[in-house]
């Protein structure tokens, strides 16, 4: 190193050139970038879904679901199979382990659709079969928008989405899938007359086959003209309702039987199962765009914007997209909060370098491996894939105080030893020497702070996608100050360096501070017994205080929106929810920090996240905080939301935000907090056990938004076949229900074109032949033998309540009770639950609970770093002992974690935070700055013991020499983390635990190291010193 250092100092330019291309390098990387506002978390998800018009969730359970989940067991690389089946929509979630490649994961699913078809009856009317959902992440809803057009009914606009909006949309590079929901499908409408039917004596079958015969185009193939070739081809598709409406459906003695004659056919709307609301007022027309998976966010929502303003100019006049939610916002708030953090605690960091520094050249010196490291960083965040979002950036900003704990180290040692300058060595030489002595401690004390860091590589699935990029971006911001630190620093000190001192009042001020500490240290060191029983005493208070802290996975996240999620009667209807929706809507605005209420209800199309037609998810979106006049926090508004609304009959209310929803609904399969799942087979019997864990868990504190899972309470009318009747008609199950679906729900018996635009053609009876059950009793069955049979007397008829949707996870069925937590910690919530439902509720033989959401998460993460944590301590502690030789000096060093934890424990506890994963990540970085400082001063001890100082000296004079490298190293990193702790920005919410505990820490750490591992040293040194072995060149500061 020293050759090198030696050869660099030669030659500057090579240096400079190297360090700019570095930062030119870093600035191109940081440009791009992908900008998010939160790391993707989504599982390698790929869905299926099958849409069955019509039929019960226990057929479509049996015939649909079962095969897919079957087909779908044994893929490699899948590790869960979780399913919905609902009145007519199977949506099976197939989930690969993260090391999956999507593409390959949707080849395999596809290639294993083809054997779950084999499995499915051919009877099965599935119009569009078994489909894949879009290549989109489960977090990737980045924006939503409405059509606004008061003089267009909802169908006009409806179709503008469809064809015009929705085509344009999807061809913006980023974007996976784009969903409409509400307003009306456009549709052809045959209504046919049974009474005219019968009059003609014809059948269903008969319209549906005649319709289907008249409308299509064929290719006969080529004729041959001379020397040319011709084309056969034969039109015959229908138009217009005219065409319709004159296609023959029967000659009888010359005189034909038109469409018209038993049906008025004429446009209508497609039956529809979601509307959307603006404003608790009229129907609108939304549009949900998806990303890709993998897909910057910020820049497709660039590109959909500037998109949406070309398609406005295009729209018929009175027609326009407005924008009422889409994350750019939250990833700028997000980002301008890191940026603050970022460029307020580079700020404190310069001033503190000064101040300890007293020399402007050293201090530049010392603030020049700010920017180098943190590019350097971006360079292999790029290179890496690893995205520039809250909790990268985070690290970055976490870093930021560490960076120049290195370069400090070199500058002092450098700056010493030409104080010290004594023969006639020139300032090259001195440096290249001052540099050796310490290249090697600097490079154990930084590594140890990245060793530390690798329990976070370890995490797995959603918590390890989360947390990694941190890690990372820490860890290469740590590789970049020890290149700056051990390679460019003692290059730049000599491009730098003249003579002259301090400044005088600088040093004056630190004489003043040693003299302090001194006196403070001599007075320790003569009652060691005090200052022993003092430590062990804030460690027990440390470790009551540590036990007591309440447990979470990550703080919720305040993105500026809110989301009222609404479940109803299983059997509402449509219109009486909207209804509901619009009332709970009037309310919410009654709020002026309100700016729009969207009800979303029901569902539009199949897409990542389909809900049931008694579900309203009401997006609120806020005015920006300076508006606000009755509530500060958000938290707040929520909380005067749910007094306000929590009291509408026959509603369950629960709050949440879209990101947090989509995140609750990945780990847990819902979108709360905390599930848990009852699984079984009997759905009654899981019905009853639900209900008493719901009723043990209504009297636990801080539980909020409970319900359980609706699978039951969906009225039917059951048709139930009589075989033997069947059977004397001459009849067979197929016949009639094919007759009963055709009549009532109606088949689609071809398409109309208009230009660019395709439209469906239905038949089915009258609304008055099919609108009540009394209509449906006198259906008639058209026989072989040419008479009609009332469908009352070939099958009982009855209203029962059935299945509204059934859940699988695994092949099991379950049902989920869900929850949030609000006013405690998730952990000591599910911890109190778990005991309370165990002591309250028995469980028959083959049904189990499991307990999941962000409580799982927490678990899951704790119970890896439990072994992680300590085997890379166990490195670190080899690596101590590879140094030092020394158990003794090794056990001093180790102790600064302690005594840096009950810092941690203490402020956490001060600022009411829970211990959370980034608190945790905290207590990680806390461990290496902790070994840092007691590396840094158990290294001089011995150096100066080594020298032939007595033991008490050796001591003195060690501390006093490192008091301002310790301090300096502790108050940069304080300071570099203080905004993280006093912003109140977006996003402030993660980064602020992880602060916390590290100033905490560190304030107690390094009050403790200069103090605590002194009197500790020389009291067990003098008891082993005729024991211990030491070689002087095995550390040198």
């Amino acid at each position: 190193m020293a050759k090198l250092i030696q050869f660099l100092i030669k030659h500057k330019l090579l240096v400079i050139l190297g360090v700019v291309g570095v930062c030119a390098a870093g600035v191109f990387s940081l440009s791009q970038l992908s900008i998010d506002a939160f790391p993707d978390i989504s599982p390698n998800l790929v869905q299926v879904f099958a849409e069955l018009e019509g039929m019960a969730a226990e057929e479509v359970e049996q015939f649909i679901t079962r095969p897919v989940e079957v087909a779908m067991r044994g893929i490699p690389g899948v590790n869960k199979i979780r399913s919905i089946s609902s009145l007519g929509l199977s949506t099976v979630n197939i989930y690969f382990e993260d090391d999956v490649d999507i593409y390959l994961a949707r080849q395999l699913v596809s290639e294993r659709l083809k054997e779950a078809e084999e499995g499915i009856p051919e009877t099965m009317n599935m119009p569009h079969g078994l489909e894949m959902g879009a290549i989109a992440s489960g977090m990737g809803k980045i924006l939503a928008y409405y059509i606004d057009g008061n003089d267009f009914s909802t169908t006009d606009l409806r179709t503008i989405q469809d064809w015009i909006i929705k085509r344009d949309i999807q061809t913006v590079p980023g974007v996976a899938k784009v969903i409409s929901q509400g307003g009306h499908v456009r549709q052809y409408q045959i209504k046919i007359n049974p009474d005219r039917l019968l009059e003609y004596d014809l059948t269903l079958d008969d319209v549906i086959e005649a319709v289907r015969k008249n409308n299509l185009n064929l290719g006969a193939g080529i004729i041959e003209r001379g020397a040319e070739e011709l084309i056969v081809r034969s039109l015959g598709l229908v138009e217009t309702v005219d065409d319709i409406e004159n296609i023959v459906i029967r000659a009888r003695q010359s005189s034909p039987v038109y469409v018209k004659d038993v049906a008025t056919v004429e446009f209508g709307n497609a039956f529809r199962r979601g509307v959307a609301l603006l404003n608790g007022g009229k129907e609108i027309v939304l549009g949900l765009v998806y990303k890709l998976h993998g897909a910057n966010s910020f820049e497709v929502i660039s590109r959909l914007k500037k998109r949406m303003a070309q398609i406005n100019e295009n729209l018929p006049e009175g027609v326009k997209v407005v924008i009422f939610y889409d994350q750019s916002a939250l990833v700028k708030n997000s980002i301008n909060t890191v940026r603050g953090a970022l460029a307020l605690g580079l700020i404190l960091v310069c001033l503190v370098s000064f101040t300890f520094l007293g020399n402007l050249r050293n201090a530049f010196i010392v603030v020049c491996s700010l920017p180098f490291s943190t590019l350097f960083a971006f360079i292999f965040m790029y290179r890496n894939g690893i995205p520039g979002d809250l909790i990268s950036f985070g690290g970055i900003a976490i870093a930021l105080g560490m960076i120049v704990d290195a370069t400090i180290i070199m500058v002092e040692k450098i700056q010493s030893a030409l104080d010290d300058k004594i023969n006639t060595a020139s300032v090259t030489e001195i440096i290249v020497s001052a540099a050796k002595e310490v290249d090697k401690p600097i490079f154990f004390a930084v590594s140890i702070i990245i060793i530390v860091f690798i329990p976070i590589f370890t995490l797995g699935e959603i918590e390890g996608k989360m947390f990694r990029p941190l890690a990372f971006a820490v860890s290469m911001t740590m590789v970049g100050s020890l290149i700056y630190a051990l390679i460019i620093a003692p290059v730049f000190y000599r491009l730098l360096h003249k003579e002259g001192g301090k400044d005088q009042k600088v040093k004056a001020i630190h004489s003043a501070v040693l003299q302090r500490y001194k006196s403070i240290l001599l007075y320790c060191l003569h009652r060691r017994s005090t200052v022993i029983c003092i430590i062990i005493i804030l460690m027990i208070v440390g470790g009551s205080f540590f036990v007591q802290l309440g447990r979470e996975f990550v703080p919720t996240l305040q993105e500026g929106t809110i989301q009222v999620l609404a479940y109803m009667n299983p059997n509402i209807s449509l219109k009486e929810i909207s209804a509901t929706s619009k009332e709970i809507a009037d309310d919410i605005l009654s709020f002026p920090e309100i700016k729009h209420v969207i009800a979303d209800i029901g569902y539009g199309e199949v897409g990542p996240h389909v809900h049931h037609t008694n579900y309203a998810c009401i997006t609120v979106t806020l005015k920006p905080k300076k508006q606000w006049k009755t509530v500060k926090t958000q938290e707040e508004l929520v909380g005067q939301i749910d007094n306000l609304i929590c009291d509408y009959p026959g509603v369950s209310i629960s709050f949440s935000q879209p990101i947090k929803h989509e995140i609750d609904g990945l780990v847990g399969g819902a979108g709360t907090s905390v599930v848990a799942k009852l699984f079984g087979h009997d759905m009654a019997t899981l019905e009853t056990k639900a209900a008493e864990i719901q009723d043990v868990l209504s009297s636990i504190s801080g539980v909020a938004d409970l319900r359980t899972e609706q699978v039951a309470g969906q009225t039917q009318l059951q048709i139930d076949m009589n075989r033997s009747q069947i059977a004397r008609h001459g009849l067979n199950n197929y016949q009639i229900q094919h007759t009963i679906h055709n009549a009532v729900a109606g088949e689609e018996v071809g398409k109309v074109f208009e230009d660019e635009k395709i439209f469906s053609i239905t038949a089915r009876f009258a609304e008055a032949y099919r609108k009540d059950i009394e209509s449906i009793r006198n259906l008639l069955i058209h026989t072989p033998d040419g008479y009609n049979v009332p469908l009352e007397d070939l099958a009982h008829i009855s209203t029962v309540t059935g299945l509204r949707q059934i859940s699988r996870e695994d092949t099991q069925r379950y049902i989920s009770v869900q929850c949030n937590v609000r006013g405690r910690d998730v952990g000591g919530f599910v911890q109190e639950a778990q005991e309370k439902v165990a002591e309250s509720v028995s469980f028959p033989p083959g049904y189990r609970l499991a307990w999941g959401g962000q409580f799982e998460l927490h678990q899951a993460a704790n119970k890896r770093l439990a072994v992680v944590i300590p085997i890379t301590l166990f490195l670190v502690l080899v690596m101590l002992y590879s140094l030092f030789n020394s158990f003794k000096n090794v056990f001093l060093i180790m102790l600064n974690i302690p005594l840096a934890l009950v810092g941690g424990v203490f402020t956490l506890a001060l600022f009411g935070e829970n211990l959370s994963i980034p608190s945790s990540i905290g207590f990680i970085a806390l461990f290496g700055i902790a070994l840092t400082d007691g590396l840094v001063l158990i290294s001089r001890f011995e150096h100066l013991r080594a020298q032939g100082l007595a033991l008490r000296e050796a001591v003195i004079a060690g501390c006093s020499s490192k008091l301002r490298p310790v301090l300096m190293t502790t108050i940069t990193t304080a300071l570099g983390l203080l905004p993280l702790v006093i912003t109140s920005g977006t996003g402030s919410e993660v980064q602020r635990p992880l602060a916390i505990v590290v100033i905490g820490g560190l304030v107690s750490s390094t009050l403790l190291t200069l103090i605590v591992i002194p009197t500790l040293y020389e009291w067990i040194t003098a008891k082993t010193e005729k024991s211990e072995f030491y070689e002087p060149g095995t550390t040198m500061v």
